[in-house]
């Protein structure tokens, strides 16, 4: 086993073969959840479009298929991204330089980064689909449409802060260790 002399929590020196046997295990398991993902977006895709885009049902309103178009938009958008990510994963390659497989480690199992644009227009197609949808009922609950809206805004959002808090934890428990050993590898490589 490889052993560089960088730590990474300032108190043990990393393993790079045991490094690269995480890396991998974490990305098979992501390249099934990726594609798991994919498969259920591209499943909603089509029912959302089949039910509100070009359903016939003279009920369904025109907000109706306006939120149904957000809906759509959002679903495919997700379908890409989580297509994308899956052949990431899918053509991934262990043989590369270890510097360059480090800086792929690196960039991949950050927690900012670019990735997050697609997630944050599927979540706001969805809250503007919910907004248009829901705020045009007159039998709900709220006198206002603005009443309305800010429930459904108030209530959608918690649930999407909560689940992003929830991504976090789990990113923290399963990816941070690999991103910061592989930064601090890359780092020491660097130097």
């Amino acid at each position: 086993m490889e052993t560089m002399n960088n730590t990474a929590n300032g108190n043990h020196p990393i393993d790079v073969d045991n490094l690269f046997n995480r890396t991998q295990k974490e990305d098979n398991r992501n390249k099934g959840l990726m594609k798991g993902v994919f498969v259920l977006y591209l499943i909603c895709t089509i029912l959302y479009a089949v039910m509100l885009l070009f359903n016939p049902d003279p009920d369904l309103t025109l907000t109706d298929r306006l939120g149904g178009m957000c809906y759509v938009a959002a679903f495919l958008v997700g379908t890409i991204y989580f297509r994308r990510e899956y052949l990431i994963y899918k053509t991934l390659d262990y043989t590369l330089p270890l510097m360059q497989l480090l800086e792929q480690t690196e960039k991949r199992y950050r927690f900012y980064s670019r990735k997050w644009f697609p997630v944050i227009v599927v979540v706001s197609l969805i809250d503007i689909g919910i907004s248009i949808s829901m705020t045009g009922q007159t039998h709900l609950w709220a006198q206002s449409p603005l009443h309305k809206f800010l429930i459904i805004q108030g209530i959608y959002w918690m649930f999407v802060f909560a689940s992003g808090f929830v991504g976090y934890l789990i990113w923290r428990k399963r990816s941070r260790p690999i991103w910061r050993d592989a930064k601090a590898l890359l780092s020491e490589l660097k130097d």
